[in-house]
């Protein structure tokens, strides 16, 4: 049977499917029922439980990393892991839109956060950059849905490029966590195209690239937590 006959078996007929359908989404084979990815579907709950556990930490307030601030990171991760499951589980187009927009929920935090923590930013200006800059990415996403990879991963680039540099930054501070989190990432990055491409691929196995992606983005989410916590303790110890 194809992927389209056996979504069709399912809960998620007639939902319009995503881009990726019939026959790019990953390696994973498509299963009946309502469970369409398996490993990719439970893995993505690794940044749920990541999330989570940062979102439950933010009982300290700091000067710089902020409650709000560890809050909006957790939930952030919640809603990647939440959409990316509910996206393996169903291939739907909606499925896809909470995916990435998950992923643009982060990624504008880590953003905005690096040009924030160096006083270019107020608060409620920040609130209102996150906020439409979220707004256009979704616009772009039901728009030009095939875009949605490249603008992540542009935006991540160029977090990388200012924070990696310290541009404008007043006290140095110490980036082993922020380059330990870019080599997790980078690492899980080439898993990714592995598996998407079909380099290395076992349609029906439990093991999975993009289900590892899941699991070493998440870890990297936890790394960078890590980095801005750190950070924050050293520049108030100053």
């Amino acid at each position: 049977m194809t992927a389209q006959s056996l979504i069709a078996a399912t809960p998620w007929a007639g939902w319009k499917p995503a881009t990726c359908m019939p026959n790019a989404c990953f390696c994973e084979a498509v299963r009946p029922g309502s469970v369409a990815q398996p490993s990719n579907t439970w893995s993505s709950f690794t940044f749920v439980l990541v999330g989570g556990a940062i979102a439950l930490s933010g009982n300290k307030q700091r000067k710089y990393f902020r409650r709000a601030h560890v809050m909006v990171f957790g939930a952030a991760l919640i809603i990647i892991g939440l959409g990316s499951a509910f996206y393996h589980a169903s291939l739907t187009f909606i499925g896809q839109l909470c995916d990435v927009q998950g992923m643009y929920l982060f990624a504008v935090f880590v953003a905005l956060y690096a040009i924030s923590e160096r006083g270019l930013l107020s608060d409620r200006l920040f609130v209102l950059l996150y906020i439409l800059i979220n707004g256009v990415f979704l616009l772009i996403q039901l728009g030009l849905p095939g875009v949605r990879r490249y603008l992540f991963a542009a935006v991540l680039l160029a977090v990388i490029v200012v924070d990696s540099r310290g541009w404008t930054e007043r006290i140095p501070r110490d980036r082993r966590f922020f380059y330990a989190a870019i080599t997790i990432m980078t690492v899980a990055f080439g898993i990714w195209i592995l598996d998407i491409t079909r380099t290395v691929c076992v349609p029906l196995s439990l093991i999975q690239g993009h289900a590892i992606w899941h699991v070493l983005g998440a870890i990297a989410a936890f790394v960078l937590y890590l980095h801005y916590v750190r950070g924050d303790a050293a520049k108030n110890c100053i």
